[in-house]
């Protein structure tokens, strides 16, 4: 569940390219479900009910192992795998008002047991972000069932950083419209 990256360089830092084939991590520090945050880094947590059993507990888990969070939430798909699986990386557009930046990340963990299904994602070098984020929905002993999303980040891009608190609105935002992407799939 832990993985290594190499350090960011200077150059692709703003945001307008995400590199991906194979480029580097944004981060050098342990990357899973549980790791801690390195240094200079914030903690987001982001849970909702979506709702109750095995039925939902299924299809919930099977959408998020085909980046259905991230379809859902008004993301562009521009290189994206079918299925989540360790290694793989992902390209996308996040619109975001007038601010469509590409964003790529590498799958660095999946989970798949009888309580937990997810995956855990670094973002890559070009990122606006730095850091990683997991996407899992577990399913608990009262049998109902939550989409849980944990996001270690710091701004990357210069329009980020710029940004301020503002920065953590637009995360905010962002999360929220994934807490409701899986709606239609649960229905």
């Amino acid at each position: 569940m832990t993985s290594h990256g190499s350090s960011e360089s200077p150059d692709g830092r703003d945001g307008r390219e995400a590199r991906g084939a194979g480029g580097p991590l944004s981060l050098d520090a342990p990357v899973g479900f549980d790791a801690p945050a390195p240094p200079g880094f914030r903690v987001t947590r982001r849970s909702r009910v979506i709702g109750h059993g095995g039925a939902v507990f299924r299809a919930a888990g099977d959408a998020v192992l085909r980046f259905e969070v991230h379809r859902g939430s008004g993301f562009v798909p521009l290189e994206v795998p079918d299925r989540v699986e360790p290694g793989v990386e992902s390209r996308w557009a996040v619109t975001f008002g007038p601010l469509r930046p590409a964003v790529a990340c590498r799958v660095i963990d999946v989970v798949r047991t009888e309580t937990s299904i997810g995956f855990v994602h670094a973002a890559l070098r070009g990122h606006p972000q730095r850091g990683f984020e997991s996407y899992v929905v577990v399913r608990h002993p009262d049998d109902s069932v939550t989409l849980d999303i944990r996001v270690v980040w710091r701004p990357a891009a210069w329009w980020m950083r710029a940004a301020g608190p503002f920065g953590a609105l637009a995360l905010s935002l962002i999360l929220r419209r994934n807490l409701r992407a899986l709606d239609p799939v649960i229905a």
